[in-house]
């Protein structure tokens, strides 16, 4: 009964009101557009997402992960919620028969699964859906069976562990630390079986990175030039303590930074009085609290900015912590956490109505495309988002039936652009310079969507 419980508290939090609530722009554009040319052209990406620090693509595996989905929901962008959602289930129930002859680890797994039900970040990531929101259940799965192979090896518990964790870092690079993490951890405590580690793992990194090695052969490993030659993006506020506070703030998630902090610091010290007690029993309380303390000391010597969706592996180890604590601690870290998570402001944050829905979007493109025949780039000028050129107007003009041409490598395909003002005004200039690639322009009519949702149309000259 309590696992149906948790399973009805984790898909409510994600479905309630969400064809209303559902924002759908920019990565998740970027998602549907790579899709849709995949159903258009039959050719599957060879490519995942492009990292945010490094000049390297991460494991076209998400795109194979979302495509199911998106072909069963007509490209409704509601289907990677779905995906997500089905994803989480199937490895919680995984977990829970992996785990259930184990009393400890099925109460730690019980009592994970409901903080990633309620958590702010789990269900703001996951109602508003992008690349690294598929790693959590694989890391709750690596860490888990790496917890078991120190108990006992098996081959079936070994394969489990290098298969989730090479998944998570494929999907997401921010999964690294974590492995460096458990690879410290058997370096002190295990040593054992090295040859079958390492094979397991390296056939592990080899099938899911299988597309990108073949990407790289045919463009004469492009990519591994690009990451030896070209510097990283520019890193901003990736000092000691903007990243301390950055973790704070993503860890406990409430509205008050002083709490944040003394929540943390409290909880670091607790951390600290389990390893000394627990260090010569090294049960569940002390391998969470080891790997928590590793894994932060790695994320704060990185010499990266720790964005929020960086967060997963120390938040997953957070959560696991908590999660093997003593009784009492354990109790009133959870009452307290869940009083500050579902306040009904918190609640009410999540079941917004959307600035506009995904359906008056796909209706004003439908319109357009209807009696726009012609090629056409797009662009876009939003209030809210300057830093991206619109993947979701592209997506959803290509969809319904528009001409569309990507201006940044068919420029000279097409005469019109097409420029998505989305609650704002227009000005000559794109963030992207996609207007200044278009050129000198005459501007031949607006198309009024909705009051703050317009569409312009230019000619070049």
């Amino acid at each position: 009964m309590g696992q149906i419980l948790l399973l009805f508290i984790f898909s409510f939090f994600r479905l309630y009101q969400l064809p209303n609530s559902l924002f759908f722009f920019n990565d998740w554009g970027r998602d549907m557009l790579v899709l849709l040319k995949w159903q258009q052209t039959g050719l599957p990406p060879l490519l995942g997402p492009l990292t945010s620090a490094l000049p390297f693509n991460q494991s076209a595996v998400y795109f194979y992960l979302l495509y199911p989905g998106y072909l069963l929901f007509g490209g409704h962008p509601i289907s990677s919620v779905f995906t997500l959602i089905i994803f989480y289930l199937i490895v919680f129930v995984f977990l829970f028969v992996f785990l259930k002859k184990n009393s400890n680890l099925a109460t730690s797994l019980l009592i994970t699964f409901y903080l990633i039900s309620v958590h702010p970040q789990f269900i703001i990531q996951n109602r508003f859906v992008w690349n690294p929101s598929f790693i959590p259940p694989l890391i709750f799965v690596s860490i888990y069976s790496f917890y078991q192979l120190q108990k006992k090896y098996s081959l079936f518990s070994l394969w489990v562990f290098s298969l989730s964790i090479s998944l998570a870092i494929s999907l997401s690079y921010s999964a690294a630390p974590l492995l460096i993490s458990l690879f410290i951890y058997w370096l002190i405590f295990s040593r054992q079986k090295i040859k079958q580690y390492l094979f397991s793992l390296f056939s592990g990194f080899f099938l899911f990175n299988l597309p990108t090695l073949l990407f790289e052969i045919r463009h004469s490993f492009f990519l591994t030039n690009q990451l030896l030659n070209q510097s990283p993006a520019n890193q901003y506020n990736n000092d000691f303590i903007s990243r301390l506070n950055s973790i704070i703030s993503n860890l406990f998630f409430t509205n008050n930074p002083p709490l944040n902090q003394a929540l943390f610091f409290s909880f670091i010290l607790i951390i600290f009085i389990v390893v000394y007690f627990h260090r010569h029993q090294r049960g569940l309380s002390f391998y969470f609290s080891c790997l928590f303390l590793i894994t932060l000391l790695i994320s704060l010597l990185l010499p990266l900015t720790f964005h929020y969706q960086y967060i997963f592996p120390l938040l997953c180890l957070a959560i696991l912590v908590i999660s093997a604590l003593p009784k009492l601690p354990k109790i009133l870290l959870v009452l307290l956490l869940s009083y500050h998570y579902l306040k009904p402001a918190t609640l009410q944050n999540y079941f917004k109505p959307a600035r506009r829905t995904y359906a008056q979007m796909n209706q004003c493109a439908k319109d357009f495309c209807q009696n726009f025949k012609e090629p056409i780039f797009v662009s876009t000028q939003a209030s809210f988002h300057s830093f991206h050129n619109g993947p979701e107007h592209r997506y959803l003009l290509r969809k319904n039936g528009c001409n569309v041409r990507d201006i940044e490598t068919e420029n000279g395909q097409a005469q019109y652009m097409a420029v998505v003002i989305d609650d704002s005004s227009f000005s000559s200039r794109t963030t992207y310079y996609e207007l200044e690639l278009f050129g000198k322009f005459t501007d031949r009519k607006t198309i009024d969507c909705l009051p703050n949702f317009k569409i312009k149309v230019l000619k070049r000259n």
